[in-house]
């Protein structure tokens, strides 16, 4: 039996992480521990630790969560929570794991400094996008003012050169408000 894998009550009846899986486990930290949870089919995921609240105490703010008072009794601290489906195989878990443990990212002080540098840079991003589109939205607002005042004759704005375009062909591609030739409209009038 693994020293990783309590397998206690199991009233769902999961078969448990395969022993190769436990090993790796092991190899990655030796504090970690995978138990079958009583409150669904999933497992508990938690931590060796010594714990410094009296049974009486946890039991008393702990009894409607079955699994927390549980692992209480194995003195684990909750970590997270494995589907029974889950595919062992995957490596995820491990890269999942290793983002939880500071100790593996240089501390706790290196990770608060890593986390408020991750939150900075999203409200920076948020600030430059939202004043990116704001500014786009004041210069489309400004230009039909423009038309609606009678300064502009539309809303397209040309950035290119000013040199007068040739004539499109039969079929080609129209671009909008650019030069084209004068063509007079002529019509015919049949009358008696």
């Amino acid at each position: 039996m693994a020293l990783n894998y309590i397998p206690d009550t199991n009233p769902f009846h999961l078969a448990g992480p395969p022993d190769w899986f436990l090993r790796q486990l092991w190899d990655f930290d030796n504090s970690l521990v995978i138990v079958p949870s009583r409150q669904g089919f999933y497992y508990r995921l938690a931590q060796r630790r010594k714990l410094n609240l009296s049974e009486k105490v946890v039991n008393d703010a702990l009894f409607k969560e079955s699994d927390t008072q549980m692992l209480a009794t194995y003195s684990l601290v909750p970590v997270t929570t494995i589907m029974s489906t889950a595919n062992w195989g995957n490596p995820y878990l491990f890269v999942e794991l290793a983002k939880r443990a500071p100790w593996r990212m240089g501390g706790a002080d290196a990770v608060n400094k890593m986390l408020d540098e991750q939150d900075r840079k999203e409200v920076l991003d948020k600030r430059k996008a939202t004043d990116e589109h704001l500014t786009y939205l004041a210069k489309d607002a400004w230009k039909y003012y423009g038309v609606k005042t009678g300064t502009r004759t539309s809303l397209f704005s040309h950035k290119g050169s000013n040199e007068k375009a040739a004539p499109a062909a039969p079929g080609a591609l129209i671009i909008p408000n650019s030069p084209t030739p004068y063509r007079p409209l002529i019509t015919t009038s049949w009358g008696k």
